[in-house]
Parts: structure tokens; C-alpha cells; sequence
């Protein structure tokens, strides 16, 4: 065998020790966050996730299971929740395969209660992302609500996981406090929103925020602001291994 035809040989060997060390490529996601009230109907948010090519959306809303319902048929996502521990019910919508959801309630230090929604989807094997939409009380220390969070997500996500958290605070202006708390650890996509440029963010008249990391694992490619009821966030992200 000549030395041209033995390096013909290598060649797929090479190209498969390739793709092993560089590890798998980024995955692209669209995801939407919103808050809608009581009065939207399921078409109409059905319409404002179709529009934006959503695949990963995180819904808040008082209606009950069956609109949730008619939102995943209108939108041909499956639907993770609504978790019911409070009024305000979280779903998750996507074409993720989920490996398991939950809806629990966390104590903060100072007697306060927040509300979550957990999800956890494969995007492949031993590579995740965990969806989650958390409801801030208006009684919560601010500082004392954030440190619990950290502390959820420190002992229950796994290392392989990317986190996309929509955050619902009392006001606007709890959220911006949240936003700037989680920095070092969670960015906003209201920040690449505003251009990228760090501790700033979008002009929002809601309350909700979208959050994306850790940093090695997600980053921001666009988002903006949509001009629909409650403000959505809506953002292309890019997951890594």
C-alpha cells in the first residue's frame, strides 16, 4: 500500500477523533417568555408564539388547565404544566424531550414564599437544559428571594445543564433589582436586548424577565421586546456542550 492511500485510509478515522474532541455543536433555541392576564385568549398567545418561531416558551397565566391546553394544540408544542401551587399558573411549551417537571413552592429566609415551575429536557445525551419560571412575592426580601434561588439551583441542576429562567417580580423595578442581584451568575436578555452592554437593560413596562446561563453553557445571540400585552421577551440563545 502506498503512503498517499494509507493517509486515504486515516482519513475517516481522523474526521471521527475530530468530532470527538471538539464535542458536540451548539444548539440555537427561540425562546419566549410572557405573562398574559386573565382576558387573553389561547389563540391569541398561540399567535404571538407561531410569529416568533418559538420553541421554547415559558407562560404565565390565572386561566385554567384547558387553555393552557388549546395553546399547545394551536401551537404544536408539548406542554409542561401548568403548575398550580398559587393562582398564577407556569407552563413550559417546546419540542424538547422532558425528562421530568415539577411544581414546588421555596421558603425564603424571611417567612416569604416563591412559586416555581421546573422542567428538565435531553437536548442530547448527557446534555440538558433546565426551564424554569419563578413568581417573586411582593413580601420578599429581594436579597434573601435571590439567595434561595442560587441555592435551588446549586443543589437540584446538574452540571451538564444550561438554565433559562423567566423571573416574575412584584414591579418593574423588583425586576431590574433582580436582574442587577443575578449578574454575576444569570444574565437578562433584556441586557442583549439593549445591545449587550452589561448592567443595562431594555425599557419594559412588565415585570418579567427572561434569564439565560451559566455563561459556558448559553449565551445570547438577539432578543427584543415584542409589542404584545405584558411586555414578552424573546430571545435566540445558544446552547453549548
Amino acid at each position: 500500500m502506498s503512503r498517499i492511500t494509507r493517509f486515504a485510509a486515516l482519513l475517516p478515522l481522523l474526521a471521527a477523533c475530530s468530532v470527538r474532541l471538539g464535542g458536540s455543536k451548539p444548539e440555537t433555541y427561540r425562546a419566549l417568555a410572557l405573562e398574559v392576564p386573565g382576558t387573553a385568549a389561547a389563540a391569541d398567545v398561540a399567535r404571538v408564539v407561531r410569529e416568533t418561531n418559538a420553541n421554547i416558551v415559558l407562560l404565565a397565566a390565572p386561566q385554567d388547565s384547558t387553555w393552557f391546553a388549546d395553546v399547545s394544540r394551536d401551537t404544536n408544542l408539548a406542554l409542561s404544566g401548568p403548575g398550580r401551587t398559587e393562582p398564577l399558573g407556569k407552563a413550559f411549551l417546546t419540542n424538547l424531550k422532558i425528562l421530568g417537571d415539577t411544581s414546588i413552592v421555596l421558603g425564603v429566609s424571611d417567612g416569604s414564599r416563591m412559586h416555581m415551575h421546573d422542567a428538565l429536557y435531553e437536548i442530547e445525551e448527557n446534555r440538558h437544559i433546565d426551564l424554569m419560571l419563578v413568581g417573586v412575592s411582593e413580601r420578599s426580601d429581594l436579597r434573601a428571594a435571590v439567595r434561595t434561588l442560587l441555592g435551588y439551583i446549586a443543589t437540584d441542576v446538574g452540571p451538564n445543564a444550561a438554565v433559562l429562567m423567566a423571573i416574575d417580580a412584584p414591579s418593574s423595578q423588583a425586576s431590574d433589582s433582580i436582574a442587577k442581584l443575578l449578574r454575576a451568575a444569570y444574565t437578562s436578555a433584556h441586557e442583549c436586548a439593549a445591545g449587550g452592554t452589561p448592567g443595562t437593560v431594555a425599557v419594559a413596562d412588565g415585570s418579567l424577565q427572561l434569564f439565560y446561563g451559566p455563561s459556558a453553557r448559553a449565551r445570547c445571540r438577539s432578543a427584543q421586546l415584542l409589542a404584545d400585552p405584558g411586555s414578552p421577551i424573546f430571545a435566540e440563545l445558544l446552547v453549548a456542550r
